[in-house]
């Protein structure tokens, strides 16, 4: 797992395509990268950005955006039960509250803890593309993307379609979805059903879900108007999710719900872009399934939001400008009432030079919390073009984040909340260089992030309490390799091979004092290597495997090293759709949680899946 093994065999792939490319390279349509202010082309950041389009996803041996996103080098996810029920995402050794996933650029953290980001009130079917940004992304989307963020892409189409589908595999699990989209006029919308449930690969490890998604596009008052409105809910066993292993009855039912309102103009050199969003989370916790008296939790969290911003292209480059402003409240028998009210206003300018050779962006953004004052992420994104294929960039940028909720005043039997708390603090850099050519993508960066008042929770003694504090200083540095080879893109008609992916992330971590036990800061992959595969077997019938090996860190000298197959085989028909699939193919034991040296709460070994789908318009 050496890393200039990686690299090597990254750049011979690049060697042999390229000296296969001739006439028959064609190019593919730029991809629009959909941020909030300036928007850029793909093939135009000056930063660490991953893809998943539409056609991957189809691909993939997986059932939800959670199991997708484990494709992507750099991000950790780290999974308590199957089908995303309960997930934490990590990026570049960064905390589950160090992260942020959007939808169309809506902001869906939630402010009682990061352990809900992964509730994704979004269904599957009507995924258009995953963006994801590795590195410092405060001073674009603000203060939780501080190592980075995933922006999940939904469009309507403009054609009608009706589908339904159905899958069924081990441990009586089953999937049933339905996709209409019925455009009217000049109106685009969709709308997809989904439900699941399981019986759980062992003890009350059952769960259900059921998930509604609609989106509405048209043009009225000259702009583009876009109205998303989503609900999700899933019930789940949470056999040792928490705390201990010991804790095998624990259960859990989580709502969620998303409303969102955008308006898009172009009008000469501006485009102005205002959106107003409401965020609703429910979360239901029961220690002992049987007797719910005997402790549980309810937590009711809320975000209103308004924000406006504009894109103003003019003889200097290009300027962003945005603002928006919050409303939180929280209703806990736990944390008690919350409110905050947060406001933050974004600047970033776009400069040019040497005939667009030189890209230039410096931006900062501006919050202030009604509970914890005002603070400013100023950041800079540099690039060179060193020919029309090859780019050199350097990006950096200062990032904060606030305490949970949770952090700050959750306590039981096992866990102390510390109400004094301070924000934690980064700077995180990068370098890093690209080629990009019409069906190859190779990407290598090394990065740094030094973070002052961490937070996690820690203990001195396994019979601790667990309590949150605020670490001094940590030091993250890593490198990150990614490549992607698409062959249609080389090859006239239908070409053997489609995609071939591979990459690398290493990290490591310096703390300046030492913690006996830490839940999560202490668990980062040192060694992740992420592949995949697809290919056609006949004209209809095609074949996918993906492949992630990891390292992960202990604190002892003892090594953690697990590595999962996922694999698929589909037939595509003009109306009809069949799949079987199968994850953990290699039935590895490994676990994605750990809570103390000797507990680890593992995975489910091999599971298999037979699915269709047939297109009735």
């Amino acid at each position: 797992m050496k890393l200039h093994f990686v690299i090597i065999l990254l750049t011979g792939i690049c060697g042999v395509i390229h000296a296969q490319s001739d006439t028959t390279d064609r190019q593919l349509p730029e991809t629009l990268i959909r941020e909030n202010r300036i928007e850029l082309p793909f093939n135009a950041q000056s930063r660490t950005i991953s893809l998943l389009t539409r056609a991957q996803l189809k691909a993939m041996p997986v059932q939800t955006i959670t199991e997708a996103l484990q494709s992507v080098s750099g991000l950790d996810v780290r999974q308590r039960g199957p089908y995303g029920m309960q997930a934490d995402l990590h990026i570049r050794g960064g905390g589950f509250d160090q992260a942020l996933v959007l939808l169309n650029g809506v902001r869906l953290n939630d402010p009682q803890t990061g352990h809900h980001l992964l509730n994704l009130p979004i269904d599957w079917q009507a995924v258009e593309q995953i963006e994801v940004l590795k590195g410092p992304g405060a001073r674009i989307f603000g203060q939780n993307a501080f190592a980075g963020a995933v922006n999940i892409i939904t469009a309507a189409p403009a054609v009608r379609k009706l589908s339904v589908g159905f899958t069924g595999g081990d441990f009586r699990y089953q999937n049933a979805q339905l996709y209409a989209a019925i455009p009217i006029k000049n109106m685009r919308q969709h709308l997809a059903l989904s439900a699941a449930q399981s019986d759980g690969y062992r003890y009350n490890t059952d769960f259900k879900t059921a998930n509604a998604f609609y989106q509405a596009q048209w043009k009225a008052l000259g702009g583009d108007w876009d109205v998303v409105a989503d609900y999700n809910q899933r019930q789940f066993g949470a056999n040792g999710f928490y705390g201990r292993l010991e804790f095998k009855d624990q259960y859990e039912e989580i709502q969620t719900n998303l409303i969102s309102v955008g308006y898009r103009r172009i009008a000469k050199n501006w485009v102005i872009k205002p959106r107003v969003f409401w965020r609703r989370n429910y979360d239901h916790y029961v220690f002992v399934r049987s007797n719910p008296a005997a402790f549980q939790n309810f937590h009711l969290s809320q975000v209103l939001s308004a924000e406006l911003n504009t894109q103003w292209s003019n003889v200097l480059g290009v300027t962003g400008i945005g603002i928006n402003s919050d409303y939180t409240a929280l209703y806990s028998n736990r944390l008690g009432q919350r409110t905050r009210t947060t406001q933050n206003a974004f600047v970033e300018h776009r400069f040019s030079a040497f005939r667009g050779r030189l890209d230039i962006t410096p931006g900062i953004a501006f919050s202030y919390f009604s509970d914890f004052g005002a603070f400013a992420y100023p950041g800079i994104d540099v690039g060179f073009k060193l020919s029309q294929r090859w780019k050199v960039y350097a990006n950096a940028g200062e990032t904060w984040r606030v305490p949970t909720y949770t952090d700050l005043y959750y306590e039981d039997a096992g866990n102390k909340g510390n109400p004094d708390l301070k924000p934690e603090r980064a700077l995180s850099s990068e370098i890093g260089i690209k080629y990009l050519q019409s069906g190859l993508q190779l990407n290598a960066a090394v990065f740094q992030r030094v973070s002052t008042n961490s937070i996690d929770w820690t203990k001195a003694l396994e019979t601790d309490k667990w309590v949150t504090q605020n670490f001094n200083h940590i030091t993250v540095r890593g490198v990150d390799v990614s490549s992607e080879i698409y062959f249609p893109a080389f090859y006239a008609g239908n070409p053997w091979l489609t995609r071939i992916t591979l990459g690398y992330t290493g990290l490591d971590a310096d703390l300046n004092i030492k913690v006996a036990f830490s839940k999560y800061t202490l668990n980062h992959l040192r060694h992740q290597i992420t592949a995949g595969l697809e290919h056609r077997l006949t004209r209809r019938l095609h074949h996918s495997v993906r492949m992630r090996l990891c390292e992960r860190y202990q604190i002892s000298d003892s090594k953690e090293f697990y590595s999962v197959v996922d694999n698929k085989i589909f037939y595509t028909g003009k109306r009809l759709t069949l799949f079987a699939e199968a994850t953990n193919l290699l039935n590895a034991q490994y676990g994605e949680i750990r809570y103390a040296e000797t507990q680890t709460l593992y995975m489910p070994g091999r599971w298999f899946r037979l699915g269709a789908q047939l297109r009735l318009l």
